[in-house]
């Protein structure tokens, strides 16, 4: 049995001036980096081993609370990247909707399978299936993955537990894997959030 502490990346520069990011790599910010303490704290004590998304901001943040903890090196792994938003990377909620807004409009209904130019939902929770799987037949116990907001709203979807609101940077939540990922816990909030996003941007 393995359990995955899955969490949202704390804040990066991109996040703070709500921009799409995707495959896009910004750093954090400060208060990322004040982010990332704080959910060390909360979590500890905590011994099991560390993987992350390969993308700045999720490394960044899962290196912080490893160094917290006094935990070994931390694993990256490419395919628990966000979602490639495409053309939608770089830009503002406002931006989109100017530049692509029957894109915009699909999105804004739940009905965007596909980003332009970018990657499918379902090719999005395959792989992330696949890194889980993988690290699974590697690790019993507790496993801490560090990776992005809309990894956390996939993996809850595909399960049925989703909430229906955005997740904040520092957003967690439990899952075991024996031979399939289930949920086993609420959503929890590791550090305090930033300010309300409009909508989350991943």
């Amino acid at each position: 049995m393995t359990r995955f502490l899955l969490v949202r990346h704390a804040e990066s520069q991109w996040n703070a001036q709500r921009r799409w990011q995707g495959h896009a790599d910004p750093p954090l910010t400060d208060r990322g980096r004040e982010q990332a303490r704080a959910a060390a704290a909360a979590i500890a004590p905590f011994d099991g081993p560390v993987f992350s998304s390969d993308l700045k901001r999720a490394r960044e943040t899962a290196e912080i609370v490893a160094g917290e903890l006094g935990l070994g090196p931390v694993t990256t792994d490419p395919d628990l990247r966000e979602i490639d938003v495409g053309a939608f990377s770089g830009l503002t909620a406002d931006e989109v909707r100017e530049r692509l807004p029957d894109a915009h409009r699909a999105w804004r209904a739940g009905e965007l399978d596909a980003y332009p130019q970018g990657e499918s939902k379902r090719d999005h929770l395959t792989r992330l299936l696949v890194s889980f799987e993988r690290i699974a037949t590697q690790h019993a116990g507790d496993v801490l993955v560090v990776s992005h907001g809309g990894c956390l709203t996939q993996l809850e979807r595909h399960l049925g537990v989703h909430p229906g609101r955005p997740s904040t940077n520092l957003t967690a939540r439990w899952f075991e894997w024996d031979g399939s990922l289930r949920a086993v816990s609420e959503r929890l909030q590791l550090a305090p959030a930033a300010p309300p996003e409009r909508r989350r941007v991943h």
